[in-house]
């Protein structure tokens, strides 16, 4: 009875991280882990004596990763994205030493789960699609996460049906599922999907094939085929006439995310800071209007992730618990059973598409990993359990009611509080729950943004005490996230409003220029920044400054409409008459640059540089009249 409590345990986690956007979002993270650290605390304090646990030699693998990745989250500057990661890294390595505790018991439970939850995302994902989704992904927000969620059911379900002995009605009923799963891969067309199917359906191959019958041989082959060639034509179809400048867009992000792990070797720019890293390491598109109008916040490979987020040391000890697992798996390959092939299948399919693509961002994937890594590592034991390990598992039952629940809890009431709250002014009633949300996460800097935007106001209507609780809310935000553009320039916001409003001095607005140049040194390809500084300058009266943030500006994105007008502007104010023809010059440079009045901006960044104000034309235009 126990085993099968534990076994349905883990069956609840890897149903749960399917919800929201494939287990990311707030309130699946939270029901995921809160049923990991009972199940935790249940089988680990008060049912320590289960018949089988993890292999000795990955696990320790896989802790000395850990560990690793806990030393660098230590120094890593954005304290709260490294506890995530290591979070995530804490609930992957729990539930697999959940699902080792009885593989028969899972084995018997996880593919009919599996089963009804692929049948149900491939019916959504097929529905999606004929309503007219282009990219349908079912609860997954990526399509391609769903694509690999599927193909790793998919497999298990195909190991479990090639078992001898299965009766037709459970080969129908599971076949069926497969066949669904399938369809929802090929809707989404994802490249990735196929890659990995294909080197997971290799692995199934190679691991029945011996044991098969020659016609059941003939019949897993020509199947596995099928399949590959099938939703290889999914891709086909999505690609089919599509212009698309980025089909191939992944293999530079891969070139320029591998500098961030170049510059930090030894830990990497730390757990969970790569999006903040990532405005400094983007690359230059020659071949479009905006050159960095294509931005990217991971390096799209959880191989290169690993490298870059946890340093070299760390991704060697994650690639020794796959070596040594993968090792004791190939020595004992003939003993498995149908089910344990579809699970290495299944492994294998995440493992190639985790080269091309971030699986690792989706708990519904890492869950479903981890009950199949706990499956197949189960290792019998033998003898009593020692008092030291009945310590050391009460000791890791606190860790991780720690980190799963209370810590999961206390996000999660954060979170909740302020999800609704506007940006900006805030009411009383609104203002208390922003004020609960920092008192049970004082650690996010989101939060502490809001506080300040809160003071400020519309920039107008404000006071001296406004003033410097923003000033001081914002700094507290840099201070728990001091390397992203977002908070530096945020500063710089407050400085410009007060600058324009209540303090009209120069040195506020020389501090407000200085943290816009921070920010832009956080973000040198953000073209928005520099001209944002350019506009603010401008109005504070400081025309050479202006002009030399315009011409920032334009450095970076020099085929952009806007920092012309700007620019023009300030060579206007700068040297009234004699800059006349090259406001002139400008002007006729940025018209053609700019959006048609039917274009749609794409992005907020190509807004903000081709949209072209029509008043500001007027007044450039008006203006170089007048100065003649």
């Amino acid at each position: 009875m126990k085993a099968i409590v534990r076994a349905c345990a883990v069956v609840a986690v890897v149903s749960i991280a399917t919800w929201g956007e494939g287990g990311a979002s707030a309130p699946s993270l939270l029901a995921a882990h809160l049923v990991l650290a009972v199940a935790f605390a249940v089988f680990a304090v008060s049912f320590p004596d289960a018949s089988h646990a993890p292999s000795l030699r990955p696990s320790a693998a896989w802790l000395s990763f850990a560990v690793l990745a806990a030393a660098g989250a230590v120094v890593a500057p954005y304290a709260y994205a490294a506890w995530l990661v290591l979070v995530e890294i804490l609930a992957f390595g729990t539930l697999t030493w959940l699902a080792s505790g009885d593989p028969a018991a899972l084995a018997r439970v996880l593919p009919w789960a599996v089963a009804l939850l692929a049948s149900g995302h491939g019916i959504v994902a097929v529905i999606q699609k004929t309503a007219g989704g282009p990219r349908p992904a079912s609860t997954f927000l990526n399509p391609n996460h769903l694509a690999a969620w599927l193909a790793g059911a998919a497999l298990l379900l195909a190991g479990a049906i090639s078992a001898q002995g299965t009766s037709l009605r459970v080969r129908s009923v599971q076949g069926t599922a497969v066949a669904l799963a399938l369809a929802g891969i090929f809707v989404t067309g994802s490249r990735g999907a196929v890659l990995g199917l294909a080197v997971g359906a290799a692995a199934l191959v190679a691991l029945r094939l011996r044991g098969l019958s020659a016609r059941a041989r003939r019949g897993m082959l020509a199947a596995s085929v099928l399949i590959v060639i099938g939703v290889s034509a999914g891709v086909a179809v999505r690609f089919r006439g599509a212009d698309d400048p980025y089909q191939f867009h992944r293999t530079k992000i891969w070139s320029a995310s591998f500098v961030a792990a170049k510059r930090s070797p030894l830990w990497g720019v730390g757990p969970g800071q790569f999006a903040a890293a990532a405005p400094n390491l983007n690359f230059a598109l020659d071949d479009a209007p905006l050159r960095f109008e294509r931005a990217f916040r991971t390096p799209h490979s959880d191989v290169l992730r690993a490298v870059c987020e946890f340093g070299f040391p760390a991704a060697f000890a994650a690639l020794c618990a796959l070596a040594l697992g993968a090792w004791e798996l190939f020595r004992r390959r003939a003993a498995l059973s149908g089910v344990e092939c579809g699970a290495l299948a299944g492994l294998c399919s995440f493992f190639a598409q985790a080269c091309v693509d971030d699986l690792t961002t989706r708990p519904a994937i890492t869950m479903l990993g981890a009950s199949f890594a706990g499956l197949l590592l189960a290792r019998r034991r033998f003898g009593a359990v020692r008092p030291a390990t009945r310590v050391a598992a009460c000791a890791a039952a606190v860790l991780v009611v720690f980190a799963l629940g209370f810590g999961e809890v206390a996000g999660f009431v954060a979170w909740n509080a302020v999800r609704a709250l506007p940006r900006g002014r805030l009411d009383e009633r609104q203002l208390d729950r922003l004020h609960r949300s920092l008192d049970w996460n004082p650690l996010q800097p989101d939060a502490w943004l809001r506080l300040a935007e809160h003071s400020v106001g519309d920039g107008r209507s404000w006071r001296v005490a406004d003033y410097a609780a923003a000033r001081e809310a914002v700094e507290h935000a840099r201070r728990l996230q001091p390397v992203d553009a977002t908070y530096a320039r945020a500063a710089a916001r407050i400085e410009a409003s007060a600058c324009l409003s209540i303090f009209p001095f120069q040195a506020t607005r020389e501090r407000a220029a200085h943290l816009y140049d921070e920010a832009s040194k956080l973000a040198r390809t953000d073209a928005t920044i520099p001209l944002e500084a350019a506009k603010f300058l401008l109005q504070a009266g400081d025309a050479g400054g202006a002009r030399r943030a315009a011409s920032q500006a334009l450095e970076v994105e020099p085929r952009a409409a806007t920092p012309r007008l700007w620019l023009a502007q300030a060579v206007l104010r700068e040297e009234g008459a004699g800059g006349v023809a090259e406001a002139r010059r400008l002007l006729e440079e940025a018209l053609p640059l700019g959006l048609a009045p039917a274009d749609v901006p794409k992005s907020s960044y190509d807004a903000a540089l081709r949209a072209v104000d029509p008043s500001l034309v007027e007044a450039i235009r008006k203006d170089a009249v007048a100065r003649r």
